[in-house]
Formats: C-alpha cells, sequence, structure tokens
C-alpha cells in the first residue's frame, strides 16, 4: 500500500534525523485513513491502521485515539463483507482491548465503553444483524415498509449464501452485504433512525447497569485496569496493578489446577490463586463498589481477553474473619453489555412466568463419550421439585436427538441439559453438546427458533469456553445459548464431576422459587450464589465452577 510505505518511510527518516516536518507529514498521511475509509482495501486495512496506532503510541501522539476509532470503524466495515467465521475475527482480537486502554490513560472512560463494545463480540454483533427488529422502521410509513422489506430480502439471501458453499460463497456475500448496506444508508435517512445498526453510544450502553453496576475488566500490553459502569454517574477507573502477562500466568495455573482436581484435592492451590486474584483486581474493585452499592446485591463481570478465563466471582481472601467476594455481591458475567441490554429487552411480568413449560434434556450415554451416571438422578430430582410448577416433560437416551433437542427448545420456556459439553477452541463453531445421534453444535443451536426463553441450566463441561486465539468474541455454548434466546443460563468454566451434579441441581432449584413457591429465572444468579455457598461434602473446584450470564 503506497500510504503506509511512505508512511514508513518518514517513520524511518524522523527517527535517523528527528526532523520535526517528517513527524508531522507521518501523522498527517495516517488521519487520511480517518476520512478516506473507502480507500483502504481490506488486504491493506489491518496493516496500515496497525502501523499508525503503533507510532501514535510509540509518541504518545495525539491521533492515538484517532487511530483507535479508525480501526475499529474499518475493521467492522471489513467484517461487514465476509461470512461471519471465526478465521475472519482473530488478526484483530486485541485491537478493542488496547483501544480501551489508550481511552483510558487519555481520561475518556466514556469513549472506553463504546470503542470496546464495537471491537468485540464481533461475530455476535454480526448474527444480531441479521436478526434486527424492524419495527421502527416499519412505524415509519409505506417507505419504512418497502426498505423493511428489502433489509428482510437482503438478509435472507445472505444467510441462503451463508449455507450454500462453494468457491464464489465469500464474493457473493461480499456483494450481497454492499447491496444490504445501500439499504441500511436509506433507512438511516428515515426520521430517528439515524444510527440504525450503528456502534451503541454510552448513553445506551449504560443501560446494562440498570440493574446492578458492570464492572468491565482488561488486560491490555499496556495494562490492566477496571471501569465501573454505572447507570447514574459516569464511569468510574479503577488503574490495576496486575500486568496482562501475569494475568496469563494465572489463567495457565487454573487449567493445571482444575484438571488435577479430577484425581486430587486441589483446594489449597485454589485458594492460593484465588486470593491472588483477589489481592491484585477483586479488592481494589470491591473497595470501591461498597461505596455506592449495597452489599448482598448484584454485580456483573464484563471481563475481557485473558480474565474472561478466571473465575472472578470465586475470588477472596480465603482467610478466616474475611469475607470472600461472594458473600459480599451476587455475581453474574457478560461478554458486552449490549449483550445484557438484550437480555433485559423482554422482561416478562411476573404472571408472565406462570404456566410455564419445562424440559428436562439428558443423555448418559452418547457414543464415543464415558458414561455419566448421575444423569438419571439429575433429572429426577428437578422433576420432583418443578413438578405442579410447571408443565415438566424428561427427553433421555433415544430421544433426545437433534432433532427433538432442537423442537423442545423451541417451546419450552426453561431448559435443563445434563450431557456431555465437548468444547473445541481450535474452531468455536463446533463446540457441541453430545446426544444420541451426534453433536448438537453451537450452529444448530443458533439456528434454533426460540418464542419465549427463559432459562437454561446447562449441566456439562466446559460450557464457557471459547476460541483459543479470540477470547474476547466469546464463542461457546453458553452464549450460543443466551444469543438463541434464553435470558438467563447457568454455564461452566470446566470439567463437571458427574458424581456431584445431583447435589448442585437439588439446591439450585430449591433456591430458584421465589417466596410465592414460583420459580423464576430472574433469582438464577441468587439461587446459583446460594447453592454454592451451602454445599458441603463436595471438591471445592465444583462449587465455583458454575457461573450466571444474563439478566
Amino acid at each position: 500500500m503506497l500510504l503506509e510505505t511512505l508512511a514508513g518511510y518518514l517513520h524511518t527518516r524522523f527517527t535517523r534525523s528527528s526532523q520535526l516536518k517528517d513527524k508531522v507529514e507521518l501523522f498527517s498521511l495516517y488521519a487520511q485513513l480517518a476520512y478516506s475509509p473507502s480507500m483502504v482495501s481490506s488486504a491493506d486495512l489491518s496493516a496500515a491502521t496497525r502501523a499508525w496506532i503503533r507510532v501514535a503510541e510509540d509518541f504518545h501522539h495525539p491521533t492515538t485515539l484517532l487511530a483507535y476509532q479508525t480501526s475499529l470503524r474499518l475493521l467492522t466495515h471489513h467484517v461487514a463483507t465476509l461470512p461471519p467465521l471465526p478465521q475472519h475475527l482473530t488478526s484483530e482480537s486485541s485491537l478493542a482491548v488496547d483501544a480501551f486502554s489508550a481511552c483510558l490513560r487519555n481520561r475518556s472512560s466514556k469513549n472506553a465503553v463504546e470503542l470496546l463494545e464495537q471491537g468485540r463480540g464481533v461475530f455476535w454483533t454480526q448474527l444480531t444483524r441479521l436478526r434486527s427488529p424492524l419495527d421502527d422502521v416499519i412505524a415509519c410509513g409505506q417507505t419504512g415498509k418497502v426498505l423493511a422489506d428489502e433489509f428482510t430480502q437482503q438478509t435472507s439471501l445472505i444467510r441462503t449464501a451463508l449455507d450454500s458453499p462453494g468457491a464464489d460463497q465469500h464474493d457473493r456475500v461480499r456483494h450481497l452485504n454492499v447491496e444490504l448496506q445501500t439499504v441500511v444508508t436509506r433507512i438511516r435517512e428515515l426520521p430517528g433512525l439515524s444510527r440504525f445498526l450503528l456502534p451503541s453510544l454510552f448513553a445506551d450502553l449504560k443501560q446494562a447497569a440498570r440493574g446492578g453496576p458492570v464492572v468491565i475488566v482488561n488486560a491490555s500490553k499496556y495494562g490492566c485496569d477496571a471501569l465501573v459502569v454505572l447507570v447514574d454517574q459516569d464511569p468510574v477507573h479503577i488503574p490495576l496493578s496486575i500486568t496482562k502477562e501475569a494475568v496469563r500466568e494465572l489463567s495457565a495455573k487454573l487449567g493445571i489446577l482444575t484438571v488435577r482436581a479430577k484425581s486430587i484435592d486441589v483446594r489449597r492451590d485454589l485458594g492460593v490463586l484465588l486470593r491472588e486474584l483477589w489481592d491484585e483486581v477483586v479488592s481494589p474493585i470491591v473497595n470501591f463498589l461498597q461505596t455506592v452499592h449495597p452489599f448482598q446485591s448484584r454485580i456483573w463481570w464484563c471481563p475481557t481477553a485473558e480474565f474472561s478465563r478466571l473465575p472472578l466471582h470465586a475470588a477472596g481472601p480465603y482467610r478466616k474473619g474475611q469475607q470472600n467476594l461472594a458473600n459480599l455481591y451476587i455475581s453474574s458475567y457478560t461478554p458486552t453489555l449490549t449483550t445484557l441490554i438484550r437480555a433485559r429487552r423482554h422482561d416478562l411480568p411476573h404472571s408472565a412466568s406462570e404456566g410455564k413449560h419445562f424440559v428436562g434434556i439428558g443423555q448418559a450415554k452418547a457414543k464415543g463419550e464415558s458414561e455419566l451416571v448421575s444423569v438419571g438422578a439429575e433429572l429426577a430430582t428437578i422433576e420432583q421439585r418443578i413438578n405442579g410448577l410447571a408443565t415438566f416433560t424428561r427427553i433421555e437416551g433415544q430421544e433426545s436427538c437433534i432433532a427433538r433437542v432442537t423442537e423442545e427448545l423451541g417451546k419450552n420456556e426453561w431448559v435443563h441439559l445434563a450431557c456431555h459439553g465437548i468444547p473445541n477452541r481450535k474452531q468455536p463453531f463446533e463446540s457441541a453438546f453430545a446426544l444420541h445421534d451426534g453433536h448438537f453444535t453451537i450452529e444448530h443451536i443458533i439456528r434454533c427458533e426460540l418464542e419465549n426463553a427463559q432459562f437454561a441450566y446447562i449441566s456439562a463441561c466446559h460450557t464457557t469456553i471459547g476460541d483459543e486465539e479470540s477470547p474476547d468474541e466469546a464463542i461457546h455454548l453458553a452464549l450460543a445459548m443466551q444469543f438463541a434466546g434464553f435470558r438467563s443460563v447457568i454455564g461452566t468454566m470446566w470439567a463437571v464431576d458427574d458424581a456431584q451434579t445431583d447435589k448442585v441441581t437439588s439446591m439450585f432449584y430449591d433456591n430458584i422459587v421465589d417466596e410465592r413457591g414460583r420459580p423464576d429465572y430472574a433469582r438464577a444468579a441468587l439461587a446459583l450464589n446460594k447453592t454454592m455457598k451451602n454445599l458441603v461434602d463436595i471438591p471445592f473446584d465444583q462449587c465455583i465452577l458454575y457461573i450466571h450470564l444474563g439478566a
């Protein structure tokens, strides 16, 4: 690319001669990227914007934030012309977290939230784009109806193209996306729709904190930070002393410990790790939270990069007479603020929870997998607890096949899934639940058409493990269930001990019933918190592996 070559020449010349005019001309060239995105080919996108960012960071230049903003905008435009597959996303996996760090270093906390949201979860954003509700467009009269029809037609054609592999698939999808962008541009000309499908502004994103603070915990090569998003004031920045390398080491240690836990007691070593996590990360955050948010109320963790693999909810001093986080706050997780807002968007009145339908799905003897001896007892316990409170359907063995599970997910508000979870960190779309006739993959899940999904409890291993190279994309089984429509999801961070699942689920479903004797999905986080604190005679790693996602 000519611009990149010339900029590289000027950078080298300035480094050698320190001529100010070379530096001025260098950044003038890079700034052209902000105003001429159409001139940047997809092949040159990463190199050109990364070079600008790198040089701007080196010189602590005022265009640093503009460089990140431009890079993220161009990335969004570039990805929009590609099929939503992980291989198109991994090369820019650190861009959003570094942009977040740059904003905080420049005291621009609202911008930090906006850029992080724009650059993370690109895959889910793309799918949401194809499912975008068009009610506001249709409400704009005849023109709106015509554009809504065109939008629907184009997104349908894109889905068909994505389902039809071939040598020309990429070109077909690219062409259809260009046509879709034309329709989107026309929709944005309608009254009140100027930001249709554009990245959200902070004024909208802060609504994620409507139910309690959202704590973004970010790991960048430039430093680690926490940012507490509150609904009624500006975000609060809490610098962290831990480095990205130290966070990565903690994650690696946790992986080793959770594997060893299958054969030996790792309580002491896990306690040491969770104490370090508390001292370095969670304690400074709690010190602030207790000044603005009452104890025993809910908070949401929004971890990035290596932090997404750590059990922040289980951090604590683990010292006699001191309170761990679980005793202070009720933790949930969300991959992005938009995901949490979407989970609450169709909150139901309590009356709507009456007469709910609940399906318990179990597969103890999936082909090629070890037998799960507790599945039957687990489902029986749930049926006994739920019977009379909901219409309960139980399917096991040969009945728990891909077609039947797809059907049941579509007509039940609540689901409990007890089976093998099979993560695939190299090809996360292939992560799956092991059923009687094969793997129920993420692709199967996101294609389900759910009418009124409320709550999913996934009693399976590794259901929050995503792409090894792009953890910020959060392409994993639990989030796939949430994207499909479940507002509230229980997932797992590592391997589940089959011998303990019946104890866990029995106490959990006791706790999720409200004071009127009815199961309430909005109590899921509280129910899990109570369950994990009160379990006895269960290995420590099994007490902290479950997490709650969503509303």
